[in-house]
């Protein structure tokens, strides 16, 4: 009995085995190659269809060498499949094979006819095609879209696109009149701002097309379009894969309209051709990006700025622009600079729904390239264990904050701590004040060794992002050391 019940775990346990690893065995691989069968040319982008069975329905089309492939065919027993061929100006071509889980089949190839020719079977006979009127429908086909991108509506471009599908039999045949179809349009996804689609049922004509057309509404984003049959008399729901379509968006709108520059002070005033990128945004009133290719202007009061990016605005409502240094050189009196030259106005414009002109801009300093250093007070005694503090002004020649990127340092000298504001790249400053030209440090002595008292000079460097820098050694005074 021992024996018997051991044979009878091992054979129970192989079975697991076998049927665990067996479906790893399942997908079966088609690979081949659409040509002409004229001069035997490759045909690129021809589509590569299963019609048959349903369940197994897919599709794919050619690379530019011609060669096609599908590698996600799952099947558990031996299953009779049927591949169609077709490509614009040729005849399609039907092909059946037979699979097993596991099968690699290669070289399953296509010749298609171009259109025109007579070879006496006058449909899809070729190389073991089908010929003959249809049968019924079996698949539908994306055949083309007039516009893949189209405008919220009343934008003044393009705001509708149409859209082809053709249906096929089991044999990759287009349905003729005979065998005639209904076909019914919806949106399964898109933003929902009004979109549609007219008509929404359109039947097939004698050579298996149906035509509808997507309108815009009044928000952006993608629109997931989809055809269907429903065959009652096999009952039969075909359904074609989402074709995706991109609505833009609408006119600019003032509140949803922005300019902002890479650095709001640049060092510009001392060097020519220093570029400094500005970004505009635009978005329409629901908030979404405006159409591609909206036209913004740019005006300066100093320097030199490019009129409007390359193209206008892309798809996310952006367009950057160069403001480039250079004469003249500015002096808006501008809120806040204390009237000191220094300060530019740059101003981007574009045209709202109303045919209305709209603006936004931004204040940049061009900064001088030397600085302005002065600091307080400028003499210290240092008295043992003890330690001084000052305060110090950083100004360009203009008295305006440095350009963003200058960095600021404090040398103290050998065994002498500085802590406070040194060692530290100035930000975007557009007005004087703490922290763009008001600073402070503190020093402290660290030489614990040395009982002499020595005489000491703090340096203060400033070095602006072209490299030049200026260096301030106004501060000078004795470090006193106790007497042991």
């Amino acid at each position: 009995m021992r024996k018997i019940s051991l044979l009878l775990c091992t054979a129970f346990l192989l079975h697991i085995f076998v049927g665990c690893t067996s479906n790893d065995d399942e997908t079966v691989v088609i690979q081949g190659a659409v040509t002409n069968s004229d001069n035997g040319n490759s045909i690129a982008n021809a589509t590569v269809q299963i019609t048959s069975p349903q369940e197994f329905s897919d599709f794919t089309r050619t690379d530019s060498a011609g060669q096609y492939s599908f590698s996600n065919i799952n099947v558990s027993e031996l299953t009779d499949l049927t591949l169609a061929a077709s490509a614009t100006d040729y005849v399609s071509e039907s092909r059946n094979v037979q699979v097993a889980s596991g099968d690699n089949i290669t070289s399953f190839n296509f010749q298609l006819t171009p259109e025109g020719n007579n070879n006496g079977g006058g449909g899809n006979d070729d190389d073991g095609g089908v010929s003959g009127p249809s049968a019924g429908a079996a698949a539908i086909i994306l055949d083309g879209i007039s516009e893949e991108t189209i405008n919220i509506a009343e934008t003044g471009g393009i705001v509708n696109t149409s859209f082809s599908f053709q249906v096929q039999d089991s044999s990759g045949r287009n349905l003729d009149l005979n065998n005639s179809e209904e076909v019914t349009f919806s949106i399964i996804s898109g933003p929902n701002g009004g979109e549609g689609i007219t008509p929404i049922t359109a039947t097939t004509n004698a050579n298996g097309t149906v035509t509808s057309n997507l309108y815009s509404g009044n928000l952006a984003g993608v629109v997931q379009i989809q055809a269907e049959i429903v065959r009652e008399d096999i009952g039969l729901t075909i359904r074609s894969r989402p074709v995706a379509i991109t609505i833009h968006g609408g006119f600019p709108d003032l509140d949803h309209f922005s300019i902002a520059a890479d650095n709001y002070n640049f060092e510009g005033w001392s060097i020519n051709g220093n570029r400094n990128p500005l970004t505009v945004i635009l978005g329409d009133q629901f908030g979404n990006p405006v159409k591609p290719g909206t036209a913004v202007y740019f005006t300066t009061t100093g320097g030199i700025i490019q009129g409007s990016g390359a193209g206008n605005t892309n798809s996310d409502g952006e367009v950057t622009v160069n403001l480039i240094s250079g004469d003249p050189r500015p002096n808006d009196n501008v809120t806040g600079s204390g009237g000191r030259d220094g300060y530019a106005t740059v101003t981007a414009r574009t045209i709202n729904g109303n045919n209305q002109e709209i603006e936004k801009n931004v204040i940049i300093v061009f900064s001088t390239s030397a600085a302005s250093i002065s600091a307080n007070p400028t003499t210290f005694d240092l008295q043992p264990n003890g330690g001084a503090s000052f305060t110090y002004t950083v100004t360009d020649l203009n008295g305006n904050p440095m350009a963003a990127g200058t960095e600021i340092s404090i040398d103290g000298g050998d065994d002498i701590e500085v802590t406070g504001d040194t060692d530290f790249t100035l930000g975007n400053y557009l007005y004087p004040g703490p922290g763009a030209t008001e600073f402070q440090f503190s020093i402290r002595d660290t030489d614990e060794e040395s009982a002499d008292p020595a005489d000491l000079t703090i340096k203060i460097s400033v070095t602006t992002p072209s490299g030049q820098q200026t260096t301030y050694s106004g501060i000078s005074g004795t470090r006193r050391k106790s007497v042991n």
